[in-house]
């Protein structure tokens, strides 16, 4: 075990130091081929250390278990697939692939924090090199500025509620607190700053604009990673600091509630494609948010399993989303007759939106059913209900695209999507589908890790 840690490390710190190297040799190939196989290699490390189920602590600071395992693989998963979209379309390749591995080693740092300050240094280090990655694109300052404003309030509430939690606590470790009232304001202080990393209701009215204005390769990574992160720093705070705090729950299923309907009668009148999905992805946020309020570990069990349905998902449409870019497609009109395009775009991006929805046998299904499931057996029904309902108002906007795909454009050439792409689409695809149908592997990977949360 102790020998697998120091080759984990060692693995970390190669991808680190060697995109640094060979940034400053400005060698694209040989940097994507560094990315590949040392992400590879940590999937396959961290997939050992999950089944020899022992659980360590580094420094006081880093804890390597079955939650952290968790999100460490899906990380690790993500940035294979966010390198590939990068190497196909961005000009800034060598740059994105050093700030992304700055950022994974931020996301290790969150989903493995024994500290408010592990988590406040993982959650700095997704956050800025996030922000560069989208000044790169000089086209998307606007973007940039946004993202940083919002990671900036984000940090700023971080850190004054950390302030609190010393003084109200007396510690800053995870999973010890003192039940006074001003750790009560600590709680909302808490999901405030969080609610700018995960699209929570009202901290997200930016998230469209930056989703819009950023290139589509990292508003996946975006979506589909930084979100992420700020999931498993919600979740960590919530559960091992907060979890005897009712009022600090019933605060998040209101901000479900609201955040649901927020992204789904938004994206009702979008005709742009990234805004749509930008607000369904606030909407997914809102669905997940169900499972937190249940503060059981069935429910925490059914918000990590729909994290890791969107994530996958998320980067998935947005890997057809940047190759229409590149083609001049942005609105839902310019996909009309997508389908006698390029099927594979189609059917995938069909399929995506109709797990969104919660088709049976994909994991959005999965996902939702065992979101509303746990909401119905932990006494919050109306909030199933709700949630049910607002999945069937997505409809309504999911099949505006879905339509204009299949519509009968008749002088439609055949377009080819590029490798890389095409195969982060069929990866996507083929993981959509197949944890849909058997969903078990990943169902035991969630109920691990809620079981650690709560242990």
């Amino acid at each position: 075990m102790m020998y697998a840690m120091y080759a984990f490390f060692a693995l970390l710190a190669a991808l680190v130091l060697g995109n640094i190297a060979l940034l400053a040799a400005y060698k694209k190939e040989w940097q994507f081929a560094l990315n590949g196989i040392v992400l590879l290699l940590l999937v396959i490390l961290v997939s050992y250390l999950y089944a020899s189920g022992q659980d360590s602590v580094y420094l006081g600071l880093v804890s390597v278990n079955s939650f952290s395992m968790f999100f460490m693989l899906l990380f690790a998963i993500g940035m294979i697939l966010a390198n590939a979209l990068y190497y196909e379309f961005a000009e800034d390749y060598c740059e994105l692939a050093m700030l992304g591995a700055l950022m994974l080693v931020g996301m290790y740092l969150v989903s493995g924090a024994t500290t408010l300050v592990t988590l406040f240094l993982g959650l700095e280090l997704v956050s800025m090199p996030m922000v560069f990655s989208v000044l790169l694109a000089r086209r998307s300052l606007e973007s940039a500025v946004k993202l940083f404003i919002m990671a900036s309030v984000s940090i700023a509430l971080f850190s004054f509620a950390m302030a609190l939690a010393l003084g109200g606590a007396g510690t800053l470790d995870l999973g010890q607190s003192a039940h006074t009232y001003l750790m009560v304001f600590v709680a909302i202080i808490f999901i405030a700053s969080m609610g700018f990393e995960t699209s929570i209701f009202p901290f997200n009215v930016l998230i469209p604009d930056v989703y819009e204005g950023a290139p589509a390769y990292l508003t996946g990574t975006m979506g589909g990673m930084s979100k992420t992160a700020g999931f498993a720093a919600l979740l960590q705070i919530l559960i091992l600091v907060f979890i005897t705090y009712r009022s600090a729950f019933l605060v998040v299923a209101v901000l479900s509630v609201f955040t649901m309907l927020y992204g789904n009668i938004a994206a009702l009148a979008q005709k742009n494609l990234k805004r749509l999905l930008a607000y369904s992805s606030i909407s997914q946020a809102g669905y997940i948010l169900i499972g937190i309020a249940t503060y059981a570990p069935d429910g925490i069990a059914g918000a990590l399993f729909q994290v890791f349905a969107h994530a996958i998902i998320f980067i998935g449409m947005f890997a057809i989303v940047a190759w229409l870019e590149t083609r001049n497609k942005h609105t839902i009109d310019d996909i009309a007759g997508l389908a006698r395009e390029n099927r594979l775009a189609a059917f995938a991006l069909t399929l995506f939106m109709l797990s969104l929805i919660g088709l049976p046998f994909t994991t959005g299904f999965i996902g939702k059913l065992l979101i509303f499931l746990s909401a119905v057996n932990n006494g919050l029904l109306w909030l199933a209900l709700l949630g049910i309902i607002n999945s069937i108002i997505s409809i309504y906007y999911y099949a505006k695209p879905i339509i204009s795909m299949y519509a009968l454009e008749e002088r439609k050439r055949k377009a080819r999507m590029p490798v890389r792409a095409a195969m982060v689409v069929v990866f996507c695809l083929l993981l959509t589908v197949a944890v849909g149908v058997y969903p078990q592997p990943v169902i035991t990977l969630v109920g691990a890790a809620a079981a650690h949360l709560f242990a």
